[in-house]
């Protein structure tokens, strides 16, 4: 008779699946939850509100990740008006001509986050020539003073083909309140 061992008995290894009704009452009660969780954790009344705004003028220094892995930096001046446009226009050169022109759009949340989108032309000397748009996400400081900001970037050549991402950077400080 040959010698033999016994298999190990073997799990059934079925995926259960939920019914459809169990698993929207289950996500509605983990919402409820974590809504209440969320709620007791917040400071009350309107204390959190961060009453500061982007609208005004700014200097930024902005760091942008050259092709070769250094970085390109130039400092412009932005301008955030009421209506969440934005314009910027880069260092002028001795005739006090902008190396570029930007134009863009802004938004803001009450807990002093801050989203922006810009385009503009490359500088004629810039890592990246052709068109530039970028999405700036970042946080505004309690007090309106201060910004800072990351973005990735990309370029279309005048032949339509692209480059990016590219990474950003920038820190600002306000100059004034005025936005005209």
């Amino acid at each position: 008779m040959p010698d033999t061992t016994p298999a190990a008995p073997t799990r059934d290894r079925r995926i259960r699946r939920l019914r459809p009704r169990t698993l929207a009452v289950s996500l509605v009660l983990s919402a409820a939850i974590a809504g209440t969780l969320t709620l007791s954790a917040a400071p009350s009344g309107a204390a959190s509100r961060n009453n500061a705004t982007l609208a005004g003028t700014w200097d930024l220094t902005v760091s942008v990740t050259t092709p070769d892995g250094g970085a390109a930096v130039t400092t412009p001046r932005f301008v955030f008006t009421p209506d969440h446009r934005l314009s910027a226009e880069g260092p002028k050169d001795s005739d006090g001509v902008p190396a570029y022109v930007a134009h863009g759009f802004w938004n803001e949340e009450s807990d002093g986050d801050i989203a922006f989108y810009i385009n503009h032309s490359g500088r004629a000397d810039g890592a990246y020539l052709g068109a530039v748009q970028a999405e700036h996400m970042g946080h505004l400081t309690r007090h309106g003073t201060r910004f800072s900001s990351h973005a990735y970037a990309f370029t279309t050549q005048e032949d339509g083909t692209t480059q990016g991402p590219i990474a950003v950077s920038s820190t600002a400080v306000r100059v004034s309140d005025a936005t005209g």
